[in-house]
């Protein structure tokens, strides 16, 4: 995935280590021209409005920065939660309701037999 993009943790960070950096405190518009970015974005990150870049970029921040990749910033998840879950499937957790409540956890879904809805027990 050569495009891949990662996230800021927090804009706040970010402006401290920039205020603290090895070579002293860099600017706006001095860390975008150290890492190819243009002062706008550079301050969406910091502002939150825009919290993605490049993994090589990030990379870049980091560097001039001196500090991990991983304490700016994360990779998201590939995919939402949910996101490729048709509605009207079946999954195991509808199969643990659906199972009968008299077998034991480690059997539920185990059997083709008929699945009855589940009781309560009074």
């Amino acid at each position: 995935m050569p495009n891949a993009r990662v996230h800021l943790h927090d804009g706040e960070t970010l402006r401290k280590l920039m205020e603290r950096a090895p070579s002293g405190s860099i600017t706006i518009e001095e860390l975008g021209k150290r890492v190819g970015l243009s002062k706008s974005k550079v301050g969406m990150l910091l502002s939150g409005e825009r919290p993605t870049v490049s993994a090589a970029k990030a990379d870049d921040i980091c560097r001039v920065l001196g500090v991990h990749r991983g304490a700016l910033f994360f990779k998201p998840l590939p995919t939402p939660v949910g996101a490729d879950s048709t509605e009207g499937t079946r999954d195991e957790h509808g199969r643990a309701l659906t199972a009968n409540a008299d077998r034991g956890s480690q059997e539920l879904g185990g059997h083709d037999g008929p699945a009855r809805p589940y009781r309560r027990r009074a």
